[in-house]
């Protein structure tokens, strides 16, 4: 029994973290209409905590890996806690990204869980856990997003935001509550304070000269300052890692086939699953004279989001059957082919919804299948004191790809915005292209996957 209730903590606490990091991607276009900003700026409501997720993600991971483990989620949780509160509550613009901002430390969650998972259970449970714990992004996001649209477009958005809060202050009050503490262990490693500062600084400059390259200029001072600043830092936290005695992220496993490929995969397959949902709620609720909307209310939107979970779910299934079967190869490849056709569906849809559906269910299998498949590689290719760090980069790249993908798309649609700033085919044509594209690269890496039968 107290294995039951540790696996449901787990499993809740991934799932509402997960819910309210994935909050931002269907309010994108109220979040522009309640406070009066442009494209970018509204998307900025989404990509700010992707961002905050992918800098601290590493850090917050090794955490998981020690004695720290206990205080560590309980803090992430009480600050995730305090962004839903803040943006519910906040008046302006600015304020409202702040809350934002700190709802993005519930991205390192999800690999906290699974550090967690290793070492409370053993054997199958373990295995099943893990993996079920690596799609929860997409089944928080899936569950989540019929009920905060309609509370969105009935009451505000700032109404979502005070049910995320409560559902986030009762899995704090859960980990407090529930959660061992991790008996301390001679020689555990240390936390790499100088690698967490150089990491995050680098991570902060890159996604900053992405996101803002289409309104500075991509040849502009600023961007070039950026961009090279961010370059220049994230050599110096490679050489950093490679001498430390106890590193932030052991680079050196980036040597071993199964977890570089589970690295990739991440990344690439991160642009779509995080940027998607954004195009399919715009492309949903655009009017049908656009030539390319379906004209949906916001609360019919999250009706349509609703395969999200189940196809997540049941393609995480399948995938792990397939890899039992046929290897990692075929199981992953199969998700890269899936989530490649996924955005595909969106170019023309003109206003048909099955496309739309069409978009979802391939997009939402794709993600179910891979994600569902990286621990495993993972898992069996690191020691256990290094699973929450390992992990944790995995969850990093995911965001990194989810943050760049945000910005890229939203810099597509912005390039190529109507005279009052609303999307055009043209743009969200493109968008759905480069998400298409991360996909089928994602397939070409999964070649590199042993085809050993796991």
């Amino acid at each position: 029994m107290r294995g039951r209730a540790l696996s449901a903590l787990l499993v809740s606490t991934a799932l509402v973290s997960a819910a309210v990091v994935t909050l931002g991607a269907p309010l994108v276009p109220q979040v522009q209409q309640t406070f009066g900003v442009g494209t970018e700026a509204s998307q900025w409501s989404y990509t700010i905590t992707l961002l905050v997720g992918a800098t601290l993600t590493p850090l917050l991971g090794r955490l998981a890996d020690g004695r720290r483990r206990r205080p560590a989620m309980i803090v992430v949780c009480a600050l995730v806690t305090l962004g839903c509160a803040i943006s519910a509550v906040g008046t302006g613009f600015g304020v409202f990204l702040t809350g934002r901002a700190l709802q993005g430390v519930a991205v390192a969650l999800v690999a906290m869980t699974i550090a967690c998972a290793r070492d409370l259970f053993t054997g199958p449970a373990m295995t099943r856990l893990v993996a079920l714990l690596s799609i929860t992004t997409a089944l928080g996001a899936g569950a989540a997003y019929p009920l905060t649209t309609y509370v969105a477009e009935h009451f505000g958005p700032r109404a979502a935001y005070g049910g995320a809060t409560s559902l986030a202050l009762l899995v704090t009050l859960a980990v407090a509550g529930g959660l061992p503490a991790v008996v301390p262990v001679d020689g555990k490693p240390r936390l790499d304070v100088p690698g967490a500062i150089v990491l995050i600084a680098a991570t902060v400059c890159a996604l900053l000269a992405i996101s803002q390259g289409n309104s500075w200029g991509w040849s502009s001072a600023g961007v070039l300052v950026l961009g090279g600043v961010a370059l220049v830092l994230l050599l110096l936290w490679v050489r950093l890692e490679l001498r430390a005695a106890h590193p932030l992220v052991e680079l050196r496993l980036f040597a071993r086939r199964d977890v570089l490929a589970a690295h990739l995969t991440g990344l690439l397959m991160g642009v779509s699953l995080y940027s998607t949902p954004v195009l399919i709620t715009r492309v949903g609720l655009a009017p049908r004279s656009s030539q390319f909307g379906v004209g949906l209310s916001l609360s019919a939107i999250g009706v349509v989001m609703v395969p999200i979970a189940i196809c997540n779910y049941l393609s995480s299934r399948t995938a792990t059957a397939m890899a039992r079967m046929w290897g990692r190869r075929i199981a992953l490849a199969a998700g890269g082919v899936a989530g490649a056709l996924g955005p595909l569906m969106l170019i023309g849809v003109d206003g048909r919804l099955s496309l739309l559906l069409a978009s979802v269910v391939l997009t939402s299998c794709g993600a179910g299948a891979t994600f569902g498949t990286l621990p495993g590689l993972i898992v069996d290719s690191v020691e256990p004191g290094e699973t929450g760090s390992a992990t944790s980069v995995n969850i990093l790249l995911r965001a990194v790809g989810g943050a760049v993908g945000s910005a890229v798309t939203a810099a597509l649609i912005g390039a190529t915005a109507g005279p009052a700033g609303e999307a055009t085919t043209t743009g969200l044509t493109w968008a759905a292209l480069a998400c298409s594209a991360t996909c089928a690269a994602s397939v070409v890496v999964s070649c590199c996957v042993p085809s050993r039968a796991s």
